[in-house]
């Protein structure tokens, strides 16, 4: 049996009571008795099984090994390392407890360069490690580097950790520890409750990775602040940087000094030094996360007890010793904070105890010569406490009365403070609606100050002589009536300038029964504008994507009469125009908006107004400055072009122009008869789209007919082209030219009956007219030899195919004639040349050319042989379907042959459609 070291001191302790009972009964008994042999004979096992696990234990012991980020002297490692001691040590077992230190404050690289890793490797290397313990990120990332070579295999407990990508499992498998997670909002609502009036919060780090790692912390927790005090960052900076900065602060601040224990070159800067900068730059008080800095001259905060989290990382430690893995122990993350404060700091800003939470704790009190000889001051208040509690009864209804009065001016005082520097503006009645008092928001907001205000009906004062103030006494009857009111309407200010507000009240009691009531005004005009225009944004959207959807669906001529219409619904414009430039800067078309409809226009209109002068003045302004607005005012007119001021006659004013742009010229204008200028900024956007939607139109339609008319050319010069191909190889052999016109039609009929596009029935029609074009390069005398061809003569025939994709690839065709010629005499299953293609790496138009080709060549006559027939022919590619051709070709060869097609046996000429 073999038990754990822990399990020693309670079996020590169950042999001491067994042993107490067992002598007990020696004074009371005189004879030994049943029960008394029992307790001997377990004694006596109990003894030995105890002897035995001590002696394992002896044998075994346990060695810690705990490696802290910094120097002995640092507080907070002094603190941990005495947390880890303690906790282990209270355990009983034996215990080999060795510490080193990394002084990563000191030097912050110097483990990177190696003395410390061999150091470590040097001292330990030899030594059995149960556990280490890191203290802090350092020691962590050390361990991640060395564990694999110093200490494979043992487990690791981590406390202090800030930055949390260090945790990973699986580069340490058996890792577990404590996280590390500072109370920045905790300390921040320490500091603006005990400060009400802050208005800045000026957060101090350094660029250490513990720093950078609290800094990114605080932006995150304090996000949601930013809205009460502004936040001021001051990181990574010099001892000089740091006091220039800090005495430069606004006023009415709060300095929170996340970490700033090294200065802008990596230098260690102690606790008391870096309390001492702070206080020595500003006055304003100082706030921190960690225990040691109220102890150096820090007002306080809300901070983690080190020793405790010791403690924490101890008990994880101890239960990894007992033999659980580590890697089934869940992290832990130490959140259990006090809020500690420096007893001189609260003097010197008349802070008093009972302003502090409960259970903070105050150091660097003055210890009173009392603390010394607390015995004696513990033996004299026991001769003085009959007295005291005397008094104490006299007292205690003097010191109730005071703390009433106490807390009572402390609830005015509060109210007042929050009464009067509130944003929004506050008025309190009373049960008649008479204003009793306005706070300062009030007066900014309605312009009454508070003499003008006091005594006067609330309605009166904010809605009187408007249209509102019906609703207004109903809803002043409502709180009456003792209703919490919430509503939003229009008010008027003391100027009569109308208020978009919202309206929130309720009633309240005094113990003494007076009732008084309180309504709050929000101006909620700025939320308003919002969503104005965040509604015209979205029915700009809308416009615009109507818009594209009318430009791309059809012409100019039917799409650019509905957009214009619907930009202009949009703009609240009732007249207008557009007009297309020509390239030779001309105006080609007009489109004019009347009454909200358009119409193009069937004779020039706003080129009878403009001379060609006008028109180039016009988009000079267009290309300096964007647009052009066009009224009574405008200098423009009256300098640069004259007869703008007839477009104003014509068409109103104000007339906003914007140009429409391709390719970086002017194509076009719009122009819209604005309500107001300037527009609203999601209608003016949407605009400035609709116009280079607009120039994409003109663009793409421009471009389709100037493509159009070169695939135009393009098609007739390769028809032509085609056809001089087939004229030059019937002049060698007419019979092989009659043969690719045969199986031309044939293709055509398959693919149509196929169902096939006009577009692919043209490549197969004209790649079949040229498919034997290759032969032009064959000697005539194999190609009109009666009989078999040797083998020799059969590979010249073969290279036909090459041939004729080489002659065809040299120009330009608007189909894909090579390659459709190259593979005709391919076959599905490879077996076909030139290139042994297989299945779907021949074309489709390849497959349907192969089997009209087979077909014809089969059943038609030649000099040196007789025709085969058609049944022969369609017999051969029936059994070859799947195999050597494509079923879907040989299916519509077929029906093409049923539905009547027949060959023409006459001598051939080539006849182009």
């Amino acid at each position: 049996m073999v038990l754990e070291p822990l399990q020693y001191k309670g079996i020590i302790e169950k042999m001491h009571g067994l042993f107490g009972e067992f002598r007990e009964g020696r004074a009371n008994m005189s004879k030994p008795t049943p029960r008394i042999l029992c307790l001997r004979a377990m004694f006596a096992l109990l003894l030995s099984l105890s002897l035995h696990a001590c002696a394992f234990a002896e044998d075994r012991g346990y060695r810690v090994l705990m490696i802290n980020s910094y120097h002995s002297t640092y507080p907070w490692t002094v603190e941990v390392v005495e947390g880890v001691r303690q906790t282990l040590l209270s355990s009983g077992s034996e215990l080999e407890f060795m510490v080193e230190y990394m002084d990563t404050k000191h030097g912050a690289s110097s483990w990177h360069s190696g003395p410390f890793s061999r150091y470590i490797s040097k001292k330990y290397s030899s030594r059995r490690i149960d556990l280490i313990i890191c203290s802090d990120d350092d020691a962590l990332r050390f361990i991640r580097i060395v564990r694999g070579k110093h200490f494979p295999g043992v487990p690791v407990v981590f406390c202090g950790l800030n930055n949390m990508e260090l945790f990973e499992r699986v580069a340490l498998p058996q890792l577990t520890g404590v996280f590390e997670e500072l109370d920045v909002r905790g300390t921040a609502e320490l500091a603006l409750g005990l400060f009400p009036r802050t208005l800045n919060l000026a957060l101090v780090s350094d660029n250490s990775s513990t720093g950078m790692a609290v800094a990114r912390q605080a932006r995150k927790d304090l996000a949601d602040l930013r809205e009460r005090v502004k936040i001021i960052e001051l990181n990574g900076l010099s001892e000089a940087e740091l006091q220039d900065r800090l005495s430069a602060l606004p006023s009415s601040t709060v300095v929170l000094m996340l970490l700033y224990f090294q200065d802008g070159r990596g230098n260690y800067i102690s606790p008391s030094r870096s309390s001492a900068l702070v206080k020595s730059s500003c006055s304003y008080p100082m706030f921190s996360l960690w225990r040691m800095m109220p102890e150096e001259g820090a007002f306080g905060g809300s901070v983690m007890q080190s020793r405790l989290h010791g403690e924490k990382a101890g008990e994880i430690a101890l239960r990894v010793l007992m033999g659980e893995p580590a890697a089934e122990i869940p992290v832990q993350t130490d959140r259990d904070y006090v809020t500690v404060f420096n007893h001189e700091e609260l003097l010197r800003f008349g802070i008093s105890r009972n302003d502090l939470p409960l259970d903070s704790i105050i150091v660097n009190e003055p210890r009173s010569v009392y603390s010394f000889n607390w015995r004696l001051v513990v033996f004299n208040a026991s001769l003085v406490l009959a007295c005291a509690v005397y008094v104490s009864v006299l007292l205690f209804n003097e010191r109730r009365r005071k703390r009433a009065a106490r807390s009572l001016a402390l609830r005015k005082m509060m109210w007042e403070g929050l009464f009067g520097n509130a944003p929004e503006a506050f008025v309190v009645i009373d049960e008649t609606s008479t204003v009793l008092n306005i706070n300062a928001a009030f007066t900014r907001l309605f312009g009454y100050t508070p003499a003008e205000a006091s005594g006067r009906n609330i309605d009166d004062l904010v809605a009187a002589g408007t249209d509102v103030m019906s609703e207004a006494v109903e809803i002043t009857d409502r709180l009456q009536r003792g209703e919490t009111i919430h509503v939003e309407g229009v008010r008027r200010s003391k100027d009569g300038k109308p208020l978009h507000i919202s309206v929130y009240g309720s009633l309240f009691t005094l113990p003494e029964g007076a009732v008084f009531g309180y309504v709050i005004y929000t101006d909620i005009s700025g939320r308003l504008r919002d969503e104005q225009e965040m509604e015209r944004y979205i029915i700009s959207e809308a416009t615009v994507a109507a818009v594209s959807r009318t430009l791309l669906s059809g012409s100019s001529l039917t799409g650019i009469p509905r957009s214009m219409e619907e930009m202009a619904a949009l703009v609240g414009a009732d007249e207008g125009f557009f007009v297309e430039f020509s390239p030779d800067g001309f105006i080609d078309r007009e489109l004019l908006l009347s009454e909200d409809r358009t119409s193009w226009s069937v004779s020039p209109h706003v080129a009878d107004i403009l001379l060609k002068a006008d028109v180039e003045a016009i988009d000079r302004h267009l290309a300096d400055n964007g647009r052009l607005l066009l009224d009574e005012r405008a200098e423009f007119a009256r300098r640069n072009a004259v007869r703008a001021r007839e477009l104003n006659r014509v068409f109103g004013t104000p007339l906003l122009i914007l140009p429409i742009r391709s390719d970086s010229l002017t194509v076009g204008w719009v122009a819209l008869r604005v309500p107001q200028y300037p527009l609203p900024p999601s209608i003016d956007s949407t605009l400035e789209v609709f116009c280079d939607l607009l120039g994409s139109v003109l663009q793409q339609e421009r471009g389709r007919a100037r493509a159009t008319e070169h695939a135009a050319i393009l098609e007739g010069t390769s028809r032509e082209l085609v056809e001089i191909l087939g004229r030059t190889l019937a002049m060698k052999d007419p019979y092989t030219v009659g043969h690719q016109y045969e199986v031309a039609r044939l293709a055509r009929a398959m693919a149509k009956r196929g169902g096939f596009d006009e577009a692919f029935v043209e490549r197969v029609y004209y790649a079949s007219l040229v498919h034997d074009l290759g032969k032009i390069v064959i000697p005539s005398s194999i190609l009109s030899k009666p009989g078999r061809l040797n083998d020799v003569e059969f590979e010249i025939i073969k290279g036909h195919a090459l041939h004729g994709w080489e002659i065809l690839s040299s120009t330009d065709f608007p189909w894909p004639l090579a390659e459709i010629v190259v593979q005709h005499h391919e076959r599905l299953d490879g077996s076909g040349y030139p290139h042994g293609l297989k299945g779907t790496e021949i074309m489709t138009e390849a497959r349907i050319l192969m089997v009209a080709d087979v077909v014809e060549a089969m059943a038609s006559h030649r000099p040196y042989r007789p025709g085969l027939g058609i049944e022969a022919a369609l017999e051969e590619v029936r059994s070859g379907s799947g195999i050597l051709f494509d079923p879907l070709a040989v299916e519509l060869c077929l029906v093409v042959m049923e539905g009547g097609f027949v060959f023409d046996e006459k001598n051939y000429e080539l006849s182009l459609p």
